[in-house]
């Protein structure tokens, strides 16, 4: 998805009418992290469907308290949850409450599906988008307990989405209503559509005979080039794979520990392809593989398909890692074997967490409808 381009009378009258640094913020609403200002983020996907998120301020990250907005291209109003980590049970007595500004907007409702999660009404919903052009104290109360959520960076992060889903100066704009420069809002994307092909299961147990084995062995430094910069990188940066060449520093300080994960490894994916795999950088916290893609009848040419997978398992490649090194962030991609290639399905990560062990949300930027060789879609 691209950004829809921005005309300086536009800029000009967003600043004016919302009185705030609209293009202060940093990132690309369609990659990782997606457009950040402050404690708000918005992430959007390749259907169209954007999320924006905003959490408590650093200075509140022992009481993890987050709102996410869902909101749908063409849809007026956005799917508003809510989600905070309480150290005392909450009842009856002590209802979750949606408080802006001292002002008591109802009970928060548990959501049915999962139990740490709360759902805000249409009202509710309203009242948060009304208050985003203002100074606004966002809190849950229990009882004595209570959560912040900031509201710093919730205008530009909204007006961000509005822009990208066409909806800045129309009755269903977010937070740009009243905005002169009037788009046109834009429609839902579909999924792309994915047909898993056959791929043979751990179960199966395949290897391939000893002789092609060695034959690939022979000849894979060859057919992959091993001293490109993009794989290598440059003395001033490391590359995408720089354990894949033996002359490179960084593979000749793990030669002395760790020469056993310096090998390539060749995977059936079935009687036709081959997975070569080969570690490419290994981190406190993380560590990625390169995976290229060979036609056995024609091996002189891998097709690489990433170099950030982590494993590979059933015709599915995936690449897990985390974006900060206490694990409380964590980024996703997932590729699926079509019987050609392998096609990216998913690509998503928890955004910027704030205390929430794991991640509070899924902030997709690609999904996709997998067809699996049962017939069965997911």
């Amino acid at each position: 998805m691209k950004t829809l381009k921005t005309s300086k009378t536009f800029i000009v009258a967003t600043i004016s009418l919302l009185s705030l640094p609209a293009i202060a913020g940093y990132g690309n609403v369609s990659e990782g992290w997606g457009f950040v200002q402050d404690d708000w983020q918005v992430v959007c996907d390749n259907t169209r469907t954007c999320r924006a998120a905003g959490y408590a301020s650093e200075a509140l990250i022992d009481e993890p308290a987050s709102i996410l907005f869902i909101a749908l291209p063409k849809v007026a109003l956005p799917k508003a949850h809510i989600q905070f980590i309480s150290e005392v049970p909450l009842d009856d007595l002590k209802p979750a409450q949606l408080w802006l500004n001292n002002k008591n907007y109802g009970v928060l409702q548990p959501n049915k599906e999962d139990s740490l999660l709360y759902d805000l009404s249409a009202k509710q919903t309203q009242a948060l988008l009304d208050h985003a052009r203002i100074a606004t104290k966002i809190e849950i109360r229990a009882g004595d307990n209570h959560w912040q959520i900031s509201d710093k960076g919730v205008s530009a992060v909204l007006l961000k989405l509005d822009d990208v889903q066409g909806r800045v100066g129309t009755p269903i704009a977010l937070i740009s209503k009243n905005n002169p420069n009037r788009q046109r809002p834009k429609a839902a994307l579909p999924k792309p559509i994915i047909q898993k092909a056959f791929a043979y299961s751990a179960k199966d147990n395949k290897t391939l005979a000893p002789s092609k084995l060695a034959y690939f062995q022979k000849n894979i430094d060859n057919w992959v080039d091993i001293n490109d910069e993009q794989l290598i990188g440059s003395k001033d940066e490391m590359g995408d794979c720089e354990l894949i060449n033996p002359k490179t520093e960084t593979y000749q300080r793990m030669s002395e520990y760790g020469s056993t994960m310096l090998g390539w490894e060749f995977i059936p994916v079935d009687d036709s392809y081959t997975l070569a795999a080969h570690t490419c950088w290994l981190g406190a916290y993380n560590s990625s593989n390169g995976y290229w893609l060979i036609d056995n009848t024609k091996p002189s040419k891998p097709m690489l398909i990433t170099t950030a997978g982590n494993d590979y398992f059933d015709g599915e490649i995936s690449a897990t890692h985390k974006d900060r090194g206490i694990g409380d962030c964590w980024s996703r991609t997932a590729w699926i074997w079509n019987g050609e290639t392998f096609a990216k399905s998913e690509e998503s990560s928890t955004g910027m967490c704030r205390g929430f062990a794991g991640g509070a949300w899924d902030l997709p930027t690609y999904v996709s409808q997998v067809i699996r060789n049962d017939a069965r879609a997911q």
